[in-house]
């Protein structure tokens, strides 16, 4: 899962824990940022916390399903090696395409709302998030998953910042050849996400 998907996830949890969800990949470790939170109650540092936690359980479910498995294994050679980080793309693609079967507000909307949760707290964001956002923003990447031209440009981005030679960027081809699969396959990975509790710690 990308962004879109595990936004539309949390869609329903508070601000704080929709933020959390949203930062995860930008904290490492279990370590908190203690020097962005430092002033927020223990209430509030919870639910950052639990979005966190619940952001990495979803991509950890998502890993193991044997859906999972059997699309990396579809991948080809040149490109398997990229199938878990293109997979988390296929996935926003599609949900983004069928977004209409998922939520009943636009695609447009959501995505906005993203953006102003982003921004009105980004002094709880390390710096390279931050920098991120204003990308994100300024490309309005959320809407863009929709057509895999915009799931093209974010994957050229990643193989950008990648220190060697690599075809990540080529292989959103993947995504078209396992269309089929692809969408066979989402109903079930959703389903099975929508079943994970939103835990809090005590």
């Amino acid at each position: 899962m990308n962004y879109l998907a595990h936004a539309w996830l949390a869609r329903q949890q508070s601000v704080l824990f929709r933020l959390g969800n949203l930062m995860a990949d930008h904290i490492k470790g279990r370590g908190l940022p203690d020097d962005l939170w430092a002033e927020l109650s223990d209430n509030e540092q919870s639910e950052l916390r639990a979005g966190v936690l619940y952001h990495r359980q979803i991509d950890s479910v998502v890993d193991h399903m044997a859906e999972t498995k059997m699309l990396k294994q579809a991948f080809r050679t040149e490109y398997r090696r990229y199938a878990g980080i293109v997979l988390d793309m296929a996935w926003d693609h599609i949900l983004a395409r069928q977004w209409h079967k998922y939520s009943g507000i636009t695609l447009a909307g959501f995505a906005e709302a993203q953006y102003e949760l982003l921004q009105d707290y980004s002094d709880l964001q390390p710096v390279p998030m931050r920098k991120m956002v204003h990308h994100m923003v300024r490309h309005n990447w959320l809407e863009s998953y929709a057509i895999l031209m915009g799931i093209e440009q974010a994957l050229s981005g990643l193989s950008a910042r990648l220190r060697f030679d690599n075809k990540l960027a080529e292989s959103v081809s993947e995504i078209a050849r396992l269309d089929a699969e692809l969408s066979g396959y989402f109903p079930v990975v959703m389903d099975r996400l929508q079943q994970i509790p939103f835990y809090r710690q005590d």
